[in-house]
Parts: structure tokens; sequence; C-alpha cells
């Protein structure tokens, strides 16, 4: 992972909504940083300060949704799979925007679940899911956690029009 270099503003959103961390990185784009807690009920927060950080930045609406499909996906599953809905763990997106290539990290603390090997059922698409909507999808799982990079190439103009090329993001 990019060390941060560059302002940061962090915070408690005025609505209780999770903690968010925006700036740059170096020589790169803009960041956005979530920590959310494995609170299942957070989820379409998270979604919906994700989609505007994105919005702002001039994303396409098609890779929006594409993005927020993968994300939330990962996001779930840290909160069911990593915590099993314990609360207290904390969750932290990442997304680094860099030109045209969006990049996505969701990492978390709980513990590492190994792919059953039935995915027959109803359940266990989310890797399918993530690896078909993205450029680039990995799943790293350790004792320590799990850490589940995300990657895609966006379409269209993401010049942004609202602060693409600023020092600091806050939602």
């Amino acid at each position: 992972m990019t060390a941060r270099v560059g302002a940061q503003v962090r915070g408690r959103a005025r609505d209780g909504g999770p903690d968010v961390t925006g700036g740059t990185s170096g020589d790169v784009g803009p960041v956005l940083t979530i920590d959310l807690p494995a609170d299942p009920a957070r989820l379409a927060d998270t979604r919906e300060r994700l989609r505007g950080w994105l919005h702002a930045r001039g994303v396409s609406e098609w890779d929006v949704d594409t993005v927020l499909i993968a994300t939330g996906e990962a996001c779930a599953n840290a909160i069911e799979h990593g915590y099993r809905f314990a609360r207290e763990g904390i969750t932290t997106l990442r997304a680094e925007l860099r030109g045209d290539r969006l990049e996505i990290e969701v990492r978390d603390q709980g513990g590492w679940r190994a792919a059953d090997g039935d995915e027959s059922g109803d359940r266990g698409r989310g890797r399918l899911i993530m690896a078909r909507v993205m450029d680039e999808a990995t799943i790293v799982g350790t004792p320590e956690g799990t850490c589940v990079r995300l990657v895609k190439h966006l379409t269209g103009d993401v010049s942004g029009p609202a602060g693409a090329g600023s020092s600091e993001d806050q939602l």
C-alpha cells in the first residue's frame, strides 16, 4: 500500500456515519478512506459515500454502479465472515484514483475463512461477482485478517468536475 502524503481530513460524519478520510497520496490522485463498523446497517451509507466521491471525480455512472457492486460485496463479506457481525470490528475501505485506474482495498482484521468448495447453493458467489465486474480482484487472507484488492479501468473522462485535483476531499 502506498504511504499517504499530503493533506488529510479525518472526522466523524455529522450524521454519525463511519469515519472518513480524504486527501491525496503523493504523486497519484485522490484517496478516500472509510472506516466501517461491522454492522450491515452501515453498508448503504458507505456505498452512498463512495458513490458521491466517485461522482465528484467524474466517474461514469456505469463504472460507479460496477464498483459499488464489487465493493459492497467485499465489505459485506468482511462484516459477515471476517467479524461474524461483531460490531466492534472495523473494516477499512480505501479508494485511490490514479488517472483512469481506480484501486480499492477492503481490509478487515477478523478471522480468515477458507473457501468451502461448495458454491452450488444460493450463497458463495461473492468472489465470482467481484472477479467478473472488476478488471482485477484479489483476496489475501491470513490469520490477522483479509485484504480484498479491486481494480477497475474506468471508461470515459475522469477529470472530475468537483475538486479532482484538490489536496483535500471530504464527504
